[in-house]
């Protein structure tokens, strides 16, 4: 029974780390307002929309703000259907935000639990079990990123449709300035940014984990 519960908790505790992790990664790369900024210079976008650099910058921290509550949509900017679509991403943006913020917590408490029941032991058997579940992460991850290289368009779709039960993320250039500041080029290479990131950080990880396992090892000799 102690082993079965030992396996659960510290696996538990590194699923409840990685998915924190992937969604603090989103988070950071989503909110970042150089990103945006690089794009829209790179694309020369202000001019290609019809605005001014200031214009499009002011609206896209204002969208920022928006989804962290801080304050409304610019009417005179973003349309009304434009308005309503971000009313579900925002609902998406604070259900992604809890459940990171429940990650944690299970992460504290599973860490606590499995000290008091390892003591000495713990982190050598934590180490045992990291690796398995962390590349079972990195496989879902990279055949994600297969899957977004091989069809861009068909992923977005399908990522829609399957979040939305409704057809307001179908926005028209030509009467959404939303669609405007983010078209399909800024999800390309916002979504390859955060994949980048999170490979990276869970390759130091497992790399990580194994020198500390080496280490662990060595000392029960």
């Amino acid at each position: 029974m102690k082993k079965f519960l030992t396996i659960f908790f510290i696996t538990l505790q590194c699923f409840s780390l990685f998915l924190s992790s992937i969604l603090a990664i989103i988070f950071y790369v989503c909110f970042d307002l150089n990103f945006y900024k690089d794009f829209y210079q790179k694309e020369n976008l202000a001019k290609t929309i019809g605005t001014t650099s200031d214009n499009l910058i002011t609206n896209t921290q204002n969208l920022l703000n928006y989804l962290n509550k801080k304050e409304q949509l610019n009417t005179d900017w973003f349309s009304q259907k434009d308005i309503l679509h971000m009313v579900d991403v925002q609902n998406l943006y604070t259900l992604s935000h809890n459940i990171m913020v429940y990650c944690i917590i299970a992460f504290i408490v599973c860490t606590i639990i499995i000290v008091l029941m390892l003591k000495k032991q713990a982190l050598l058997k934590i180490t045992k079990i990291f690796n398995k579940v962390l590349i079972l992460f990195i496989l879902v991850i990279g055949g994600l990123s297969a899957v977004i290289a091989y069809n861009f368009n068909s992923f977005w779709i399908k990522f829609h449709t399957t979040i939305f039960t409704n057809d307001l993320w179908l926005l028209s250039p030509s009467e959404s300035n939303l669609i405007k500041m983010v078209p399909e080029e800024f999800f390309i290479s916002l979504i390859t940014k955060i994949i980048i990131y999170i490979l990276i950080l869970f390759v130091v990880m497992f790399i990580g984990n194994i020198i500390i396992r080496k280490k662990l090892t060595k000392k029960q000799y």
